[in-house]
């Protein structure tokens, strides 16, 4: 099968064990990794949000953004990159640390100003609060509570995207917000100095992503196909996501498949879209996307049958009683392709769901009997 759907290996740089650098601990977001064999969890907060009451339009007195549209928007305008920090100014004496010896002083944001545009998504437990209003608040109040959890939602979003795990975290993107650099938190880079050669040490990946992304823009037809799938390879795949705008066009830039490109994505445009939903709890509407895709006669059989063993596999791991669908998206998968090499798997899996149907249907029985006598 293919592997174009979004993974997240263990092996991702929030992930790895650095003995040489202190990486916090404190874990503030778990995402999602929608696979042909992995559904994971998706977007578990723990009750963090953020301190809604700055100015998100404006920047703050160090010359930092916190409202992420707003600072994109600005960085397209400035011709400058994106420099995103997660922090957790609570708890998290990393982020404290790393904002008052590093980030917040002038000599650094004086000079990281002339090339980035500063953003600050700082989450704290205390500030959940502000997303509520009061059972007897005013007008006014239940807005502001409203604006603020409105804007949590959409942080929560970004944060579900550059798959934020700990705190504190920072991301490099380009103006167009798209993914170049995650820079682990390493407490032996301490002084202002220090950190400008970090990050002056990303400027040629800053060039290499933006010169990427010129070319989907003034490439048209099969030549901006071309140009949007050489982006995305270049892209780390657990930050693909984020060029799902652009690569979404590709069915209708390329009607004919002449790049052979149309069925790869599809099925990753079906998976960010799958995610989208996952997260938000509607598993059925997650695995109809998957099954949409593979009825959509524009994915090959290898994928088709992917994306239907997707669509069943999903609503099984979330717990779904819906046997008749799970197995009709299973079934459909084997029938996409019969003699490939994961059809006996996939048939086991049928019988092994059918056989769960059949449990529940007797123990309903069994039960039914019982009230009865």
């Amino acid at each position: 099968m293919s592997d174009e759907t979004t993974q997240m290996p263990e092996n991702t740089p929030e992930n790895k064990k650095n003995t040489k650098n202190k990486v916090s601990k404190k874990i503030i977001i778990i995402t999602a990794s929608i696979g042909a064999a992995v559904i994971a969890v998706a977007a578990a907060v723990v009750f963090v949000v953020l301190p809604l009451t700055k100015n998100s339009v404006k920047a703050d007195e160090f010359g930092w953004y916190h409202n992420y549209d707003a600072a994109k928007k600005l960085a397209r305008q400035e011709n400058k990159s994106i420099l995103l920090l997660v922090s957790e100014t609570g708890e998290d004496k990393d982020s404290r640390t790393l904002k008052d010896t590093i980030l917040n002083t002038k000599e650094f944001t004086a000079a990281a100003r002339k090339n980035f545009v500063l953003v600050n998504i700082d989450v704290t437990q205390a500030a959940y609060q502000k997303t509520v209003a009061a059972q007897n608040a005013t007008e006014k109040e239940q807005k502001t509570a409203d604006d603020n959890a409105a804007e949590f939602k959409r942080n929560m979003q970004i944060l579900s995207l550059y798959r934020t795990q700990m705190t504190p975290a920072v991301y490099v993107s380009t103006k167009d917000g798209y993914f170049v650099s995650y820079i682990v938190y390493d407490a032996s880079v301490a002084t202002p100095a220090a950190y400008l050669k970090v990050l002056a040490d990303k400027t040629e990946d800053i060039k290499k992503v933006n010169a990427l992304a010129a070319a989907t823009e003034k490439n048209s037809g099969i030549e901006k196909v071309k140009a949007i799938d050489a982006l995305y390879e270049a892209t780390d795949q657990n930050y693909r996501d984020f060029l799902v705008d652009i690569y979404r066009e590709i069915p209708d830039l390329d009607k004919k498949n002449e790049s052979g490109l149309v069925s790869k994505y599809v099925l990753a445009t079906a998976n960010s879209d799958a995610i989208e939903l996952y997260s938000k709890g509607d598993y059925p509407g997650a695995a109809k996307i998957f099954a949409d895709a593979a009825t959509g006669g524009k994915l090959n059989k290898d994928d088709t049958q992917q994306s239907y063993y997707t669509a069943g596999y999903l609503l099984g791991s979330v717990g779904s009683q819906d046997y008749t669908t799970i197995i009709a998206y299973l079934q459909a998968a084997y029938d996409a392709d019969p003699e490939s090499e994961h059809a006996s798997s996939i048939q086991q899996t049928i019988d092994y769901v059918k056989n769960m149907e059949t449990a529940a249907d007797n123990a309903k029985t069994g039960d039914s009997s019982a009230k009865t006598k």
